[in-house]
């Protein structure tokens, strides 16, 4: 891990990110294997390292040394296939849901019956905001709810669809970086954290995410925009 941290911490002192220092960051990662825990303190490093470093006149590179750094760590890591579960009433699958969509790196794909947590809400806007593309399939019917979040999420400039049939859309997951999958019965609502017995799974299998990834890319098709 150290190895990992001083080449990124040097790849990024001279603000230049050459073909050779990725390189050698690929075969570093390649060599340790990361495990999913390690993965993630990996990648909130490069955005500390990124913060430390960024300034007016060196923003695009920052950006770009994040992106390219990021990208080499999750395509040279081994992958772990781990899953697990999380139920509530309680936080357990709040918090995993903001934790994952909090270190995201270049996109969120979340279908959801219904979005009303505020909190929920607030990090899909900020990772928006972050330049994450967020795409947002929904409920129509749910949509109109009293306490609804869509609208915000829309006004925010955050693409979102819905079905426009009599029928419901009852999915419940989102996919991270086209890596990370959550789904379960939660619904992304205060009750369901208060007072609900519900569940998710969190998981990296890359056979599951790829079904999923196909399920949201087909529904995305059909839907018709907010």
């Amino acid at each position: 891990m150290k190895a990992i941290i001083d080449h990124l911490r040097e790849s990024i002192a001279d603000e230049h990110l050459s073909k050779p220092e990725r390189q050698t960051l690929k075969t570093l990662v390649a060599e340790l294997k990361p495990d999913q825990d390690q993965l993630n303190f990996l990648r909130s490093k490069i955005y500390e390292l990124a913060g430390e470093k960024a300034s007016e006149a060196n923003y695009k590179f920052i950006l770009e040394w994040v992106k390219s750094a990021n990208s080499t760590l999750l395509n040279n890591a081994a992958p772990s296939g781990k899953t697990d579960a999380f139920f509530s009433p309680g936080d357990e699958c709040r918090n995993t849901i903001i934790h994952q969509i909090n270190t995201s790196i270049s996109r969120l794909k979340i279908c959801v019956f219904t979005i009303s947590d505020d909190t929920i809400t607030q990090a899909i806007v900020a990772a928006h905001k972050k330049g994450r593309a967020v795409r947002v399939i929904t409920d129509n019917d749910k949509s109109l709810d009293m306490g609804s979040d869509i609208e915000r999420l829309a006004k925010e400039g955050i693409e979102v669809k819905i079905d426009n049939t009599s029928n419901h859309m009852h999915h419940k997951f989102m996919v991270v970086d086209d890596l990370n999958l959550i789904t379960g019965s939660y619904n992304w609502t205060q009750s369901a954290a208060r007072y609900n017995h519900e569940n998710i799974l969190l998981t990296n299998e890359a056979a599951v995410v790829k079904s999923f990834l196909n399920e949201f890319d087909q529904l995305w098709k059909e839907m018709s925009p907010y």
